[in-house]
This record gives structure tokens, C-alpha cells and sequence, in this order.
């Protein structure tokens, strides 16, 4: 295989392809065809795949991976596990040390907090949920789990689709879910289908009939009544834009989702003081992501401002606390510093690790964060480090698992825990562990 061929093949229809792209990747930097990239002390564990929604196969992130020089990456899809085993292998191609999870959304239906705004911006005692530090052992597992969550969620965005469908047919278009939905999405091959895909279907949709410019442009401000902000008309403006569709999603997103949405059911969200218990118990690291009040416009562009869950953040933990969670993500680039201190402090309260969560599932997101501050960087780094290390013992055995209770008898301090893990998460990187 030519390496240009191999670039380009990266997100090709077939995993084996991806794999053997991969690996003359990997020999061309080997034999100096391609400039290698030093690895930098940068990690980034929360990057969607084609297996939910995304521009890049596990293949391709592995490559993104590579080439921001970061050490470390994982991959996070929306009820799925599809994409975990080909980004495990071009990783480890790569050079770039693996970690692997999934999200779930969870309700709060039976709890105090019924009825409350937590991370979901559409439906309230509703909250994603991403886990990390999965065993490979339990991938099967794992996928008999959330095989008829995804199921549920089929059957809901079959109704989402009718709904835009419905207001597309007053322009002259429609949206079936057979022919425009599945197709943009890996729904054959185990991944899930997420509102984004109905709304990026929706985006091919309109561009088959709108020219990118000002054409499109003139139909989501003066047809579909959109209020563009500056930068998203810069982006459709440029008519030669490589992320255009992916732009015109996240416009539509805040036009579509209060017309379309219809509401998770329980089996879709399962229950949250029943779901974490369990993935604790298979070895599982089940974390929530804290989203915080949106104060202006948020960083991908498709969140208004909104009140979240700054108001119960402690109760919110209190409770997580005691069904057993012991990990919150965050993105200090989408909170500023009150925020970030409110939740630092909390995690200190409850003693839970903190965990990087960026969020990457559009193109224009870089896979590095800049903008870290150092001691929230070096804290991010060992937590990634601890759940590698998590993810190689507890494979072994889930006694050997950080939260297991033997692991908690040895090391009931969070701080040397975590040390811990981090020692044997690069040991086993480079190595040094068989």
C-alpha cells in the first residue's frame, strides 16, 4: 500500500483496511517517510469515534493521537464498545498508550434530585455518564449491556426523525431514518445513533440543495429564522470549508433540538443508583461529567446559556458519592476558574478522582488542551496514568482494580493511590510489567 494511499485510508468503511493503513503508516515512519513526532506529556481520554458520533474511525484518532504528539488517548463512545479493540491495536502500532470506556446517560428519576437540570441541555433528571478504565475482559459484558440500551435509543430517534422530517417537508425537503440517518452512522456494525447523526443527516440534507456561501447562509437566517453568531457565518462563509457539514450540525442543533427532542425512557437511561453499583462491580471507573452553567456561548457553539447543575453540584455528589462513583470529569476550557474551583474542592470533599474530559467529537477541537493550568494538567496526567494502570490490573484480576476493596484496605489515602496506579500504568506502558 502507497503511505498516500494510507493517509488516505484512514477512515475507510472497512476496520481491517483502517489496520493495514495503519501499519504502513507506522512503517513509513519508521523508514523516515514521515517525520516522527515526539511524544509530549499531554493526554486527552475523552475522544469520540464513528461508532457514535464523529469525523474520525479509532483508527484515525490513533492517528490524530500520534501526531499531537500526545502520550496517552481514549477512546469514549455513546453506548458502544464497537470501536475499543481496532483503537487498542492502532495505538499500540503507534506508540500511543491506549485507554478505552464508554458513556451512558443515567436518570435520576428515583433519587432526591428528581426533576433537576444535571449535564443533559434536553431533559431534565437526566446525566451522561462516561466510564472509564473498562477491562478488556469485560467487553462482552459491557456490550450485552448496553446492546438493548441502544436498541431504545433506535426506536426514539425513529420518532426525532419524523419530527424534523416534518418541518424539512416546508421547504421542500425530508429526512427518512433508513436512508439518510443509518447510513452516516456505524448502527450496523454495534455503534449507536445519537441526535447528532440525525442532525448531521439533516445537514447533507440541505446541502444538496443549498450551495455552501451564501446561499446556505441566506436559508438558516431568512427560511429557518437561525440568529447566526460571527464566527459560525465565517465559517459558512468559506465555500471551500472542509468542515462545513460538520458546522452547518452544530447550527442546527440549536434550531432543532426543542422541536425535535422526545424524551429518553428509563430503559434507554437506566437508573442511576442501580447502573453504577454494577459497572463498579465488573471493574469499571463510572464518572460524570460536569457541564456547569453555560454563561455564554459554549466552546463547540451548539449550547446557549443555561442553567446545568451548579445549584445541587454538592447533593448531586453526595448522592454519587454513596452509590460508590469515585471519579468526576471536567473541561477546564469550557469553565472558567469559580467553577473550576467549586468542583476541585468537591472532589477533595468526596474524595473522588478527577478525570480529563475535553469531549473531542468535532473537527475543529484540538486534541491537546493548551490551556490547562500546570497543576490541573499534572493532576489530569496522573489520573490518566492511574486508569491505565487500573485498566492492565483490574484486567487481570478485579481485585487488583483501584476501587476494589482490597485495593482500598492497602491504600485508603486517594493521593498515594493514585501514585500507585500511575507507576504501574507507565511501568506497563513501556513494558516493564509482563
Amino acid at each position: 500500500m502507497k503511505l498516500e494511499t494510507a493517509l488516505k485510508s484512514l477512515n475507510h468503511q472497512d476496520s481491517e483496511v483502517r489496520l493495514e493503513s495503519i501499519k504502513r503508516i507506522s512503517s513509513g515512519i519508521k523508514n523516515d517517510e514521515l517525520l516522527p513526532v515526539k511524544r509530549l506529556n499531554e493526554c486527552n481520554n475523552h475522544v469520540h469515534s464513528q461508532y457514535s458520533f464523529s469525523p474520525y474511525s479509532p483508527s484515525m484518532i490513533a492517528w490524530k493521537a500520534y501526531k499531537s504528539g500526545l502520550s496517552t488517548c481514549g477512546i469514549i463512545d455513546h453506548e458502544s464498545v464497537a470501536g475499543c479493540r481496532e483503537f487498542q491495536e492502532a495505538c499500540r502500532i503507534l506508540g500511543v498508550v491506549p485507554t478505552i470506556g464508554f458513556e451512558i446517560r443515567l436518570n435520576w428519576n428515583h433519587t432526591p434530585l428528581k426533576d433537576k437540570m444535571f449535564n443533559d441541555p434536553d431533559q431534565k433528571s437526566l446525566g451522561y455518564f462516561p466510564i472509564h478504565g473498562v477491562p478488556v475482559s469485560k467487553l462482552a459484558e459491557i456490550e450485552n449491556f448496553l446492546q438493548p440500551i441502544r436498541q431504545e435509543r433506535f426506536c426514539r430517534n425513529q420518532k426525532m426523525v419524523k419530527n424534523i422530517d416534518s418541518i424539512l417537508r416546508n421547504y421542500g425537503l425530508g429526512l427518512d431514518f433508513e436512508s439518510d440517518v443509518i447510513p452516516v452512522s456505524k448502527w450496523t456494525e454495534g455503534g449507536s445513533i445519537t441526535e447528532r447523526h440525525l442532525l448531521y443527516a439533516t445537514a447533507r440534507k440541505l446541502l444538496r440543495k443549498y450551495k455552501p456561501g451564501q446561499e446556505m447562509i441566506s436559508f438558516l437566517k431568512n427560511r429557518l429564522g437561525i440568529r447566526l453568531s460571527g464566527t459560525s457565518e465565517s465559517y459558512l462563509s468559506e465555500t471551500e470549508n472542509p468542515y462545513y457539514d460538520f458546522d452547518v450540525t452544530n447550527i442546527l442543533k440549536g434550531f432543532f433540538s426543542e422541536f425535535m427532542y422526545v424524551d429518553a425512557s428509563e430503559k434507554e437511561a437506566p437508573n442511576v443508583e442501580e447502573v453504577i453499583p454494577y459497572l463498579k462491580k465488573i471493574g469499571c471507573i463510572p464518572t460524570y461529567t460536569y457541564l456547569g452553567d453555560v454563561k455564554t456561548e459554549s466552546v463547540t457553539g451548539d449550547k446557549k446559556p443555561q442553567k446545568f447543575e451548579d445549584d445541587i453540584l454538592d447533593e448531586m455528589m453526595r448522592l454519587l458519592h454513596s452509590y460508590g462513583m469515585g471519579a468526576l470529569s471536567y473541561a477546564p476550557r469550557r469553565n472558567d476558574s469559580q467553577q473550576i474551583h467549586m468542583v476541585r474542592e468537591l472532589c477533595r470533599k468526596y474524595n473522588m478522582m478527577e478525570v480529563a474530559g475535553e469531549d473531542i467529537n468535532q473537527p475543529r477541537q484540538p486534541f491537546v488542551n493548551t490551556e490547562l493550568g500546570s497543576d490541573i494538567k499534572a493532576y489530569f496526567d496522573l489520573t490518566t496514568w492511574a486508569i491505565i494502570g487500573h485498566e492492565r490490573m483490574a484486567d487481570e484480576s478485579l481485585e487488583k482494580g483501584f476501587f476494589s476493596e482490597s485495593t482500598l484496605k492497602r491504600y485508603p489515602n486517594l493521593s498515594e493511590r493514585l501514585k500507585v496506579y500511575e507507576k504501574i500504568g507507565k511501568e506497563t506502558a513501556l513494558g516493564v510489567r509482563r
